[in-house]
């Protein structure tokens, strides 16, 4: 898989320039001129391999590999002379003609005369402009199978274009590209993917979403027979949007990296369904369907189970083995102990997945949306996989009338707040019409409702509940305003106000910023501060059991704790921070607290969590060992046990809080 002894060599020079540098200055404090000019000569030498050192590209890519990871904003060289002058001894081969969504492909390069800055470059659609280019490759970043020629693999996905590889010849000399060979490589036609299946505000639903290049009386047809005899049908809905529906740069940016046209999003809801059985289904239209796919239903909402599992984690972002690099370097691996705890006989076998927040990592990528979808379908296809929002998914500072979830002018910007545009332009918008479907209902051939689900008891994608067994599940936002009197808090109120606690227990907070963690993120800090003075007294009204958060990569828990102090088990909210779901992992200092019980920034994993009638455990588990670190025991509210913690005394700690604040 493109492994060359390259590496060595790189390394080799690396350390060999470092003593020369090293010997320079040396030399120059103790003026011994001759000794010197040696070491300028020995610098001047390394530089032949400058470009091993300068192969960064535009996506950040590992110098090695050059497959795409992240993205910054430089860009491989490529001079704006472009020249055509394809040539028969010069080739770029492939072993096949046409992908499926995620094949893996080996690509294949000639040429007697190859120069040191020869590539292979990866473009979609093949109009493409020859510097816009997807993803690239040195041919001597390639496996020699011999004299002028060499492959390297490449995972290639659908996103509804075909793809042109090109050969390339630079010459930086005389700043010119000369084309000397390309292919096509088709995907296939209207391919469904991203399958991924969602519970909704109703029991005896379950929503069905994907994605394709076309609208052509899309459906869902599905049964409890694996072959999928005597099946229902249920027909979809579908949408889209395009660059000018984002709020602003970089998303909206028409280039290879950034907005592509996403293709539609359809989205079905199976109704009628019974209580804990197994259904088989497939979605697509007549002409092409997916893979069959299968879940389970949840419990009838009147029948009391004896446990509910499921599994909650935020910060991931996508990354392809074997290639390396500086981009998600856990996801593949969290990826792969989500699939085995879903589809193992030994596997955990949670009933649904809550992500809450830093989703993709895309911020205005669209590719990466495509890379992250396709991750994640053997796991979101077969249990309900629930997210809320991030601030890479909607933290914006223009294009404000654009934003799905109505917020007043360009989002949640208080002034102690960090809250930026880390959303890349994205505001929102792929993210809503990923996960975010719309039911019509009829009456003959008139709508005479239409009910958006995500599910439909908050707004959209950005907050909202729903039960599952013992646990009711809030996720709010973030990145939105939380504080007293707004929107989302008094629609959090009156979510939990309605609880019932003899039907479901245990009461599940999740948002992508914790409210406590002793990591040493001084901005962060803060807006956990605030968040407390705004939350924490009705958490405690309410009698939250566990909030769960990520926005750190790290893992952090805390003891049952109201207002910074800890209390008896069943008389406060135990918090856990886990963002250790792929993304690149923090691994700053943590300042002291009592309440923080412990605390982990160098492993990747998520939190398992089993709910019966009279504990909650939580465990967080290791990818890929499977190892678990951390055991939380959480005993149901004890309300008579909470004198101890009276109003007076929570009153005092938010004062507190409050000059922890201004200090």
């Amino acid at each position: 898989y493109g492994t060359t002894d390259n590496d060595f060599i790189s390394f080799v020079i690396f350390i060999f320039r470092g003593f020369c540098l090293h010997v320079l200055l040396v030399r120059v404090m103790r003026r011994q001129l001759t000794l010197f000019l040696l070491s300028v000569l020995c610098v001047c030498a390394s530089a032949i391999s400058e470009r091993n050192v300068e192969h960064t590209a535009f996506h950040k890519r590992d110098a090695k590999t050059g497959h795409l990871l992240d993205v910054r904003d430089d860009r491989a060289y490529l001079p704006l002379n472009t020249v055509y002058e394809e040539e028969s001894s010069v080739s770029v081969t492939t072993n096949v003609t046409m992908i499926r969504n995620g094949d893996p492909v080996k690509i294949s390069w000639s040429n007697p005369e190859a120069g040191l800055f020869d590539m292979i470059t990866i473009a979609a659609p093949p109009t493409r402009d020859v510097s816009d280019y997807l993803d690239y490759r040195y041919t001597t970043d390639t496996v020699k199978t011999g004299a002028g020629e060499g492959y390297f693999n490449e995972v290639l996905f659908n996103m509804r274009e075909d793809y042109i590889l090109r050969y390339l010849v630079v010459d930086k000399a005389n700043k010119t590209t000369t084309v000397k060979a390309s292919t096509v490589v088709r995907v296939l036609k209207h391919e469904p993917m991203h399958g991924h299946i969602a519970v909704t505000e109703k029991p005896g639903e379950m929503r069905v979403m994907w994605n394709s290049d076309q609208v052509d009386k899309p459906y869902v047809k599905y049964s409890i027979s694996p072959d999928l005899q005597a099946a229902a049908m249920v027909g979809a809905s579908s949408k889209t949007y395009k660059a000018s529906d984002l709020c602003g740069p970089r998303a909206n940016d028409s280039s290879s990296v950034m907005y592509i046209d996403p293709g539609y999003f359809h989205d079905a809801v199976l109704t009628g369904l019974k209580s804990k059985t197994r259904y088989y289904y497939a979605y697509g239209t007549e002409n092409v369907m997916s893979e069959t796919a299968s879940f389970i239903t949840g419990p009838d909402p009147n029948e009391r189970v004896q446990q509910t599992k499921f599994i909650g984690y935020g910060d991931m972002g996508v990354y392809y083995p074997p290639y390396v690099g500086e981009g998600s370097p856990g996801a593949s691996k969290v990826a792969n102990l989500l699939e085995f705890d879903v589809n193992e006989d030994k596997g955990f076998k949670p009933e649904f997945i809550v992500h809450f927040g830093d989703i993709s990592y895309a911020r205005g990528r669209g590719y990466i949306w495509d890379q992250y979808m396709t991750i994640l379908t053997n796991v979101s296809s077969q249990v309900p996989y629930m997210v809320g929002v991030g601030n890479h998914e909607y933290d914006h500072t223009s294009g404000g009338s654009k934003d799905p979830s109505g917020a007043p002018e360009n989002g949640f910007h208080p002034s102690w707040g960090n809250y930026g545009d880390d959303g890349g332009g994205e505001c929102g918008v792929p993210t809503a019409t990923r996960y975010v479907g719309y039911l019509q209902e009829m009456w003959g051939t008139y709508i005479t409702a239409t009910r958006y689900i995500a599910p439909a008891n908050g707004n959209l994608v950005f907050w909202y509940s729903f039960n599952y067994g013992l646990v009711h599940v809030l996720m709010f936002s973030s990145e939105h305003d939380y504080r007293p009197g707004s929107p989302q808090f008094k629609w959090m109120e009156q979510d939990l106000k309605s609880v019932d606690r003899t039907k479901t227990p245990w009461v599940v907070v999740t948002s992508h910023r914790p409210l406590y963690t002793s990591q040493e993120q001084p901005s962060d800090h803060i807006v956990g501060l605030h968040m407390r003075l705004a939350l924490e007294e009705l958490f405690y009204t309410y009698s939250v059991n566990l909030h769960l958060s990520g926005h750190y990569h790290s893992y952090e828990s805390t003891c049952p704790v109201v207002s910074g102090d800890c209390v008896s088990d069943g008389a406060g909210t135990v918090y856990v921070v886990v963002g250790t779901a792929g993304k690149s992992l923090e691994e700053q200092a943590y300042m002291k607290y009592k309440w923080s019980k412990y605390q982990n920034c160098n492993t990747f994993g998520y939190q398992q969590i089993t709910a019966n009638t009279t504990h909650l455990v939580a465990q967080y588990v290791t990818a890929p060992d499977r190892e678990v670190l951390d055991t939380l025991v959480l005993k149901p509210w004890d309300r008579p046990s909470t004198h101890e913690v009276n109003a007076r005394f929570r009153r005092e700690a938010r004062d507190q809080t409050r000059v922890q604040i201004d200090v």
